[in-house]
């Protein structure tokens, strides 16, 4: 389900790099959860399980074969953490209604929240050599 896409206020950040085949959120390995009190705020920093089929051409001369997104939470109103380990493999959601509804599930990861906002602040990529 790509309702994410439509959630986030600057799809193209994405849509820029993934072209006609989006990426789906199953699988992800969660990099960082940061909470900061303005607003309040969360940023939200993984890896995507699927890489772009035709990726910009500075990360294919680099080697580089894992993009990671970082997404911003804002005028955060929920947040639930009972879960995070080591292994933070899970499958996100983001969805918009009157709100931004996200969560991510799995065995070793639990959260969920509600915000305003969501909006990329950065896709990136990385070497699966780099972990």
């Amino acid at each position: 389900m790509l309702d994410w896409i439509s959630a986030l206020s600057n799809p193209q950040a994405i849509v820029s790099i993934y072209g006609d085949i989006l990426p789906d959120l199953g699988g992800n390995r969660i990099e960082e959860v940061g909470l900061r009190p303005d607003g309040p705020t969360l940023r939200l920093r993984f890896d995507l399980a699927e890489f772009p089929i035709d990726p910009p051409e500075k990360w294919r001369r680099e080697g580089l074969d894992v993009a990671h997104v970082e997404i911003y939470f804002g005028g955060l109103r929920e947040i639930s953490i009972s879960k995070f380990t080591v292994d933070s493999i899970c499958d996100l959601a983001i969805r918009k209604d009157e709100f931004v509804r996200f969560s991510g599930q799995s065995e070793s990861v639990n959260f969920s929240g509600v915000s305003d906002t969501a909006r990329i602040l950065r896709v990136s990529a990385h070497a699966t050599s780099n972990f």
